[in-house]
């Protein structure tokens, strides 16, 4: 069986070896260009700054919520390299909104955004 390379990054509760969450990254997670770009340039950053992203099986989920709850609005609070907010965006209909808040805007890559279309 292969190894969903993107399990290794996460919340302190997700462990790489869970098998739930390894079948979940085999089978079912699906994300687009820019969302793997971002999960990449995380664990590029310096320290313990990576095990700051959200759970990727986790965000994977929010999108099916939102869009079963015909969210149009959503607040994130805690934006870091900008991946949960990217992949809550792209979950909005074309004339949803999300507003992202963070204390230091030093490693977000609003350029992805842009590129997935929903700056």
């Amino acid at each position: 069986m292969a190894t969903s390379p993107y399990l290794i990054y996460s919340d302190k509760s997700q462990l790489k070896d869970d098998s739930v969450d390894q079948y979940i990254g085999d089978h079912s997670l699906r994300l687009t260009p820019e969302q793997k770009e971002l999960i990449e340039y995380t664990q590029t950053l310096p320290g313990k700054v990576p095990l700051m992203l959200g759970n990727i099986n986790a965000a994977q989920f929010f999108q099916v919520l939102l869009r079963l709850m015909n969210c149009k609005r959503c607040i994130e609070v805690g934006c870091l390299t900008g991946y949960t907010t990217l992949t809550i965006a792209l979950a909005l209909p074309d004339d949803g909104q999300i507003v992202t808040l963070d204390v230091d805007d030093q490693y977000i890559r609003k350029d992805l955004w842009k590129r997935a279309g929903v700056d």
